[in-house]
Parts: C-alpha cells; sequence; structure tokens
C-alpha cells in the first residue's frame, strides 16, 4: 500500500507540484520587479498591448494598429479579456490554464514529454504566460497527436493557423493517401472560421499588409551580421516597425530577400520528401519540428516566443526513443535559455551593440541553425524502418 502511494506522488503529484511552482515563478517573475531577474517585468509589455485592443475588439473592429500582425480569429482569443473587470489577470489566467492543458496532453502522452515541457517553460521564462503563442503550441501538438487521424490534422491546424499561420505546415505530416481528406477538412473549418470573423470584425485582410510589410528583425538569422558589425563599431540603423526593432541599413532588403528564398527552397525540398514519401517513414513529431523548424531559420522575426511552438513539439520527439531528432531538441532547449538571458535582461545592449549580449545571440543563432540543418539532413533520408508503431501515432482524447 506504501509502495502504490509513493508510486501515485511521483506520477501525479510530483510533477503537478513541479508545474505549479515552477509556473507561479514565471508570472512573479514577469510582474514583479527583481533585482536578481533585471527587466524581467518587460515581457509584461505584450500584455498591455493586448488590452489596448480590446474596445475595438468590443466594437466589432479589428485594432488599427500597426502591432497587429495576427489573422483575425485571433480578435476571438483576446476578447477573453473582456471577461471581468481586470483584463490583465484574464489573460494571464487564460495564458496559464492553456498551458495547464498543454502540459497534461504531453504527459498523458508520455511522463518524458510531460516532464520535459515543464523543465521547457522554466528555460523559457515568463514570455511562456505573457504571450498567447502557448494557445497555437496546444492545437498543434493535439494534431501531431492526431496524426493517423486526417480529419482531427485538418480541424487542429486550421485552429491553430486562424491564430497564428505556422500550424498549416504542419498538414505535411499526413501521408499522401490521407493528404487530401486532412486538406479538405482544413480548408472547410478554415473558411468558416474566416466566415465568423467577417461577420464579427471589419477589415478583416488588414493583416496581410502588415505582415508583406515586414522587414528583417534584429533577433532574427539573417541580422546576425548586420548585429555582429554593429558590436564592431559599424554603426547599423535600426527602426522600430511592426511591434519589434528592425535593420534598417543598406543590405538588409536584400538580407530579407534571400531569407525569403531560402525558406521557399528548404520548404519545397521538404514537400519533394514529402511527395517520395521519405517523410511517412519518419514520426509526425519530427517531420512537424523540422518544418516548424525551418520556418523559423529562414523567418524575418526570431522572437522569444517562438521557442515556446519549438520545445512543445520537440517534447513529443524526446518521448519516442525512435526520434532522430533528439540532439536537435537539446540545441534547441540550450538556444530558448540564451533567449531568456537576451530578453529581457540584455536586450538594451544587444541593440547599442554590447559585446556580451551578441555573443549571446551569435551562439543562440548558431545553435537553432545547426538544429536546422541537422533536422533537414535527417528527414532527407528514410528511416531505417518504415513502419511506425502505432503507439507513436496514438491520440490523448478518445476515440472518435
Amino acid at each position: 500500500m506504501h509502495k502504490e502511494g509513493a508510486g501515485t506522488f511521483t506520477r501525479l503529484w510530483l510533477p503537478a507540484l513541479a508545474w505549479l511552482t515552477s509556473r507561479a515563478w514565471l508570472v512573479v517573475a514577469g510582474l514583479v520587479p527583481l533585482s536578481w531577474y533585471p527587466a524581467g517585468t518587460l515581457v509584461f509589455d505584450d500584455i498591455e498591448v493586448y488590452v489596448r485592443w480590446l474596445p475595438s475588439i468590443a466594437a466589432g473592429e479589428l485594432p488599427v494598429d500597426e502591432m497587429w500582425q495576427y489573422p483575425p480569429a485571433a480578435a476571438i482569443v483576446f476578447a477573453i479579456g473582456l471577461i471581468g473587470s481586470t483584463p490583465t489577470a484574464v489573460l494571464v489566467g487564460a495564458f496559464v490554464f492553456v498551458d495547464l492543458l498543454l502540459t497534461v496532453v504531453l504527459y498523458r502522452h508520455s511522463s518524458t514529454a510531460g516532464w520535459f515541457w515543464i523543465a521547457s517553460g522554466l528555460v523559457i521564462g515568463p514570455v511562456l504566460l505573457y504571450r498567447f503563442d502557448v494557445i497555437p503550441a496546444l492545437l498543434a501538438v493535439l494534431a501531431i497527436l492526431s496524426a493517423n487521424r486526417p480529419v482531427r490534422v485538418g480541424v487542429w491546424t486550421a485552429l491553430g493557423a486562424a491564430l497564428k499561420l505556422w500550424p498549416v505546415l504542419l498538414l505535411i505530416i499526413l501521408p499522401k493517401r490521407q493528404a487530401l481528406r486532412g486538406v479538405t477538412v482544413f480548408a472547410v473549418v478554415s473558411l468558416a472560421l474566416l466566415g465568423l470573423t467577417f461577420l464579427l470584425f471589419d477589415e478583416v485582410g488588414g493583416f496581410l499588409a502588415g505582415q508583406r510589410g515586414r522587414g528583417l528583425q534584429i533577433e532574427s538569422v539573417a541580422a546576425l551580421p548586420f548585429m555582429i558589425g554593429n558590436a564592431f563599431g559599424g554603426d547599423i540603423e535600426m527602426t522600430y516597425r511592426f511591434g519589434a526593432m528592425e535593420v534598417d541599413s543598406s543590405g538588409a532588403g536584400p538580407a530579407a530577400a534571400l531569407t525569403t528564398a531560402g525558406l521557399l527552397l528548404a520548404l519545397g525540398w521538404l514537400g519533394l520528401c514529402w511527395w517520395r514519401g521519405v517523410l511517412a517513414t519518419h514520426l509526425p513529431a519530427d517531420v512537424a519540428l523540422t518544418v516548424v523548424l525551418t520556418s523559423v531559420t529562414f523567418s524575418r522575426v526570431f522572437s522569444p516566443q517562438y521557442s515556446i511552438w519549438l520545445l512543445a513539439i520537440g517534447g513529443l520527439c524526446v518521448a519516442s526513443s525512435r526520434s532522430r531528432l533528439r540532439l536537435p531538441v537539446l540545441l534547441l532547449l540550450i538556444a530558448a535559455g540564451l533567449a531568456q538571458v537576451l530578453y529581457p535582461w540584455g536586450y538594451a545592449g544587444f541593440m547599442i551593440g554590447e559585446w556580451f549580449p551578441v555573443l549571446l545571440q551569435t551562439v543562440r543563432i548558431g545553435l537553432v541553425v545547426v538544429a536546422c540543418i541537422v533536422a533537414l539532413a535527417r528527414m532527407s533520408r528514410p528511416a531505417e524502418s518504415l513502419a511506425v508503431d502505432v503507439t507513436e501515432r496514438r491520440e490523448t482524447l478518445p476515440q472518435a
């Protein structure tokens, strides 16, 4: 009886306690100025932006704000802040609740995945609970765990892409024989959501102009040479646009264009691997992490919260002994820790070219690039066994 009680504590209460204490720390670190966690309250800025948008959303209008970079359905999520009299507490509470759901989903799939995510929260830092990225991350994980159910994949990816565009990439986890059904469901759900937003809001397509107009964010992979040059006295011009600091020097435009071209080539290569059936020999989580990591590496923007996407999926990878991406996940975990040091603590120094923050960013980018190269290389070759154990694709939800 004693052994059974100890097993229950280790299996359930210990991870629950670890989640509760770690998330309490993350909430406090983003709210309370702490001398030993300098500038931690800077992560609260985005919550204030969300709150600033609420009057427009309540009036049935999407925010007329260059910081609005999201698909229109994201306004429905932010509208949660209209519940009650303290929108900041409601929004943060909602994100904490979604993180709890994500932890439960991962832990039910595998205790290793659950523990990995609990630890990842500490590595990512308060950004985890002060951005809404944890919501599409949860939807992405549900899609991956439903990989042998194309209808569910279509639903989950459509819901995720309605908030942030990147979950649409997860459709690549479907093998060819199931792709048509999954893509059809994705299209139907997406159109339904788009129709709903047209009924609820005006200027639904405005976010597309903002996406096209984005430049090269100083934290992106392609901006690293400019920031290193700035550290060596290059006097790189920067400007604040679309809610981020961007490089505004000669060469930034061509560099941004090259990243877009590189992204198209890399995604095209993965598409070819999918068509040839190579990706079908790999775990869905490995394929998903590779395509999302590729999009992040070649993106014009590389904000700290992107680690939420990568490590949530990474938790599914480390949970399987058959995963070929454990090394890339480890590299991404280290990179996420460096990102927490860089933002918020070292961000001001990074902008003015102080050597230590620039060094941190250099190592961070190097780790991400190496992880991306390794992932692409390993997904380009068929796995040793073509048979994927059904337990690797099992779902955490009851069977339909």
